[in-house]
């Protein structure tokens, strides 16, 4: 909870945090939050932009064995996963969750270099029945790109979707197996018409730009 707190406090004022979301934003149930991925701020943006729901990250082992994001990864009760790998007992723990209505947050591009929509989100949204909503981040690039140790104060926006079901995408009747290759496409074309990320990190630059006199 003090971790949630803090972090919403630092991310809305230090990083002049904006969120745009839609009226229908769902307070209650399960929900599965699928974001796009550029910086490892990325984690950090997400737990401020929803202080009311408790997130569990899916987040890469390694993560853990760093000092401040495992720290905030612990703190969060994140759930390690590894590419390549089944990631049976995550999985599962993230299925339970959901199972109380809780909330499963998921980057479904597998890393910061990732371009391809994996199937985790996607999967345990089947298996739940709960709804995805995607989010679009933009400006963490700018702000602590890869390879940067230290961030600077530049803005910070997430943009926040529809949610959707896969189970709609393909039918009620259809299996998870044969709902996933198209609820992972539907999942694409939804973070991709939100908007791209460099269109994204140039709008926030722009709005954030002072303006000569005319």
């Amino acid at each position: 909870m003090i971790t949630r707190f803090l972090t919403a406090r630092i991310f809305r004022f230090a990083f002049r945090m904006k969120i745009a979301s839609p009226v229908d934003l769902p307070s209650e149930g399960p929900l599965v939050i699928a974001a796009n991925h550029e910086s490892n701020l990325d984690g950090f943006v997400l737990a401020s932009a929803f202080p009311d729901r408790r997130l569990t990250f899916l987040s890469a082992s390694y993560l853990f064995d760093e000092l401040i994001r495992g720290t905030f990864l612990r703190a969060m009760g994140a759930l390690p996963v590894k590419k390549q790998s089944a990631n049976i007992s995550s999985l599962k723990k993230a299925l339970a969750i959901l199972e109380e209505d809780g909330t499963v947050a998921v980057f479904p591009e597998g890393g910061i270099v990732g371009s391809e929509i994996l199937g985790g989100a996607v999967y345990l949204a089947l298996k739940a029945n709960a709804p995805i909503l995607p989010v679009r981040i933009a400006g963490t690039r700018e702000a602590l790109p890869p390879g940067r140790a230290l961030p600077t104060l530049c803005p910070i926006e997430v943009s926040v979707g529809s949610t959707f079901r896969p189970s709609d995408v393909k039918g009620a009747s259809a299996s998870v197996k044969e709902a996933m290759p198209e609820g992972r496409k539907a999942l694409e074309n939804a973070l991709a018409e939100m908007c791209s990320a460099r269109t994204c990190d140039e709008k926030v630059a722009m709005e954030h730009m002072p303006r000569e006199n005319a």
